[in-house]
């Protein structure tokens, strides 16, 4: 009995000596939390957005790089809820360990139903249909965004029958833009597509306006730039336009009688051959199945027929006619032994046919008439002292303009010291010296009629050989010499 009394005590004493035991004390542990939020798809920061938690802790709004701190917040499981105006709320399980970071980015969704889409652009300039126009156009337009958003704009251009469509531009911030190095005489068609980033993009009506046709230029000229010829048509005021742009060398423009069409010559392939374009440059074609060929490709020139049907040209000691179209390839004439064709041109006064030829040595040079049918007439320029170049027929046929270098300087590369203008009768022998008042120390070249047949135009340049050449035109008694064009030579005035 006293035995189970003892048992008890102790038993009583032991259980009273754990309930007056202190608990054990377990601190708390804290972590942090840092993020950014972005919009999806850009990646753009998103300034002012709302961070709260659940369980709560803090609440945030974003910097303007999209940043927020969570910092020295309790450990455990959270729920990171993120929101702002126009964007889906975004919602996150994120677990906030002891003595650590930990970083998160959140990329909202645009809230399509919560955005206002931009207005379709419109107030277009030009206005909607405008005609004659310059090959510059100068766009403008007009959108707004009920929102504030940031609004970028791509441009699109549609050729005359909306076949084809070039996006000019993507991306623009302003709502004008330059066209520039469009076609003379063409319909072009416009839109503009406006974007905010949120919403889907909104498309412009479809606008358009014309460039004023091809101008009506008189004149045609070479001109040599970055080591090769092309060739120019121009206004009397300078207002020129280029007419070629290929790798090759194209020179010796010749407007056709009709002004339909150019002729001219190209070295595009492995040799030169005469081609022909529109006005306005388009349309080229290769004319000669045969190559054109002679002492110096350069100096070489052809004519037109007075119909405008054929063309007549050189391949060496040998003149050739040729259609319009190509076809017809036909022997005109040939030129005596140790001479080649230099230059042609042909009237329709007597449909005569005049074609100066060169010997080896190029200073030995002479002139010959010829019926159309390629019947050797008469001579007309025996070989003379010093080189001469040019052979055209006055207006009314009985005149021929040519040049003659009366220095009598005679050297195997040509060089000319003192080239002239001569006007002579086809009956008489006496020529009429028209360079009474050219430069001392330079060449008038290349001369040919102006259509009227009042003005000679030509090109003069320094006696040096790599001086710049100008075209110029004077009076048929060479007064009054004006300068047209700087830098420019074989000149066509039709």
């Amino acid at each position: 009995m006293k035995n189970n009394l003892l048992f008890y005590t102790l038993i009583s004493f032991f259980l009273f000596f754990l309930s007056c035991r202190e608990e054990e004390f377990v601190p708390d542990t804290f972590g942090a939390v840092f993020g950014q939020v972005l919009e999806d798809g850009t990646n753009s920061a998103i300034q002012n957005a709302t961070v709260t938690t659940n369980p709560p802790t803090n609440i945030l709004q974003t910097d303007q790089l999209g940043r927020f701190a969570l910092e020295n917040i309790k450990t455990g499981n959270y729920t990171l809820r993120v929101e702002k105006t126009g964007y889906v709320t975004k919602v996150d399980n994120i677990s906030v360990l002891a003595d650590g970071d930990i970083n998160v980015v959140i990329k909202l969704i645009t809230d399509s139903l919560a955005n206002t889409a931009p207005t379709a652009p419109s107030q277009p300039i030009p206005e909607d249909e405008t005609k004659e126009l310059a090959t510059s156009v100068h766009l403008s337009w007009h959108s707004m965004d009920a929102d504030g958003d940031d609004l970028t704009y791509d441009l699109r251009l549609f050729n005359a029958d909306q076949t084809e469509i070039t996006t000019i531009a993507e991306g623009l911030t302003d709502t004008t833009y330059e066209l520039t190095e469009l076609n003379y005489g063409s319909i072009y068609f416009w839109q503009v597509i406006v974007n905010d980033g949120k919403a889907a993009p909104v498309n412009g009506d479809l606008w358009n306006f014309e460039t004023v046709a091809f101008p009506n230029h008189r004149f045609l000229f070479a001109r040599m730039e970055n080591g090769k010829y092309d060739i120019y048509s121009s206004d009397e005021e300078g207002n020129s336009i280029q007419l070629t742009n290929n790798s090759s060398n194209n020179w010796r423009p010749r407007m056709s009688p009709d002004r339909d069409k150019i002729a001219f010559l190209s070295n595009v392939g492995l040799e030169t051959h005469l081609y022909m374009m529109d006005r306005n440059g388009d349309n080229v074609q290769q004319i000669s199945s045969i190559a054109v060929s002679g002492s110096d490709i350069f100096d070489l020139d052809f004519s037109w027929s007075p119909d405008g049907e054929k063309l007549l040209y050189m391949n060496g000691n040998k003149l050739y006619t040729v259609n319009r179209d190509g076809t017809g390839t036909q022997l005109f004439s040939e030129a005596p032994n140790g001479f080649v064709y230099a230059e042609c041109d042909w009237t329709i006064v007597g449909n005569k046919v005049i074609a100066r030829m060169v010997a080896d040595n190029l200073y030995n040079s002479i002139i010959y008439l010829y019926e159309s049918d390629g019947t050797f007439v008469q001579p007309l320029l025996s070989d003379i002292p010093g080189s001469t170049e040019g052979a055209m027929f006055s207006i009314d046929g009985t005149q021929m303009l040519y040049t003659q270098d009366v220095s009598g300087y005679e050297v195997p590369d040509g060089r000319q010291l003192d080239a002239r203008i001569f006007i002579r009768n086809l009956s008489a022998s006496v020529p009429s010296d028209i360079s009474s008042e050219k430069t001392p120390g330079t060449n008038d070249l290349d001369p040919r009629f102006s259509p009227d047949g009042a003005w000679v135009i030509f090109m003069n340049t320094n006696n040096d050989g790599i001086s710049p050449k100008n075209i110029y035109k004077m009076n048929l008694d060479g007064t009054n010499r004006v300068l047209l064009f700087e830098n420019a030579e074989m000149p066509d005035w039709r």
